[in-house]
């Protein structure tokens, strides 16, 4: 199964802080889970507030996946299918999405979405783009 696969057959499930499946997720737990469909079995932290940036969520990150590829800012041409991102919505990094393929062409993201409360895709805008602070590539 690809990376894309197993991030679409998560969207849908319900959004649960810290949920790590099977039924519910955020955001760290789809990226964990979409590795595990794939074999592949992640370090885990869920001792994190509502702000993981503040609980170190780069270096967490960086421990399950490496070393990030490419760091604010980060352009479009830069971005690949299968690559995690890190987003900040205000200020400081605090949330994670699998990008994929998007049907009408270029790129969605696929995460865990307390907002609309469950794992949603969503085509990958230019706003979005400009919120990516981290890009770490870990291939299959």
């Amino acid at each position: 199964m690809s990376l894309t696969d197993a991030a679409r057959s998560l969207v849908g499930k319900p959004f649960r802080h810290r949920g790590r499946g099977p039924t519910y997720f955020d955001c760290a737990g789809v990226v964990k889970e979409v590795y595990r469909l794939n074999g592949q079995i992640l370090p885990d932290f869920l001792l994190y507030g509502r702000e993981p940036h503040d609980d170190g969520l780069i270096p967490r990150v960086t421990e399950a996946l490496g070393e990030p590829v490419a760091v604010a800012p980060v352009r479009v041409d830069q971005l690949q299918v299968g690559d995690v991102v890190v987003s900040r919505f205000a200020v400081q990094p605090h949330h994670v999405a699998i990008l994929c393929d998007y049907f009408l062409g270029g790129l969605s993201r696929i995460h865990a979405c307390g907002h609309n409360g469950r794992v949603i895709e969503q085509r990958l805008s230019p706003d979005m783009v400009d919120q990516i602070t981290h890009v770490f590539r870990r291939p299959l």
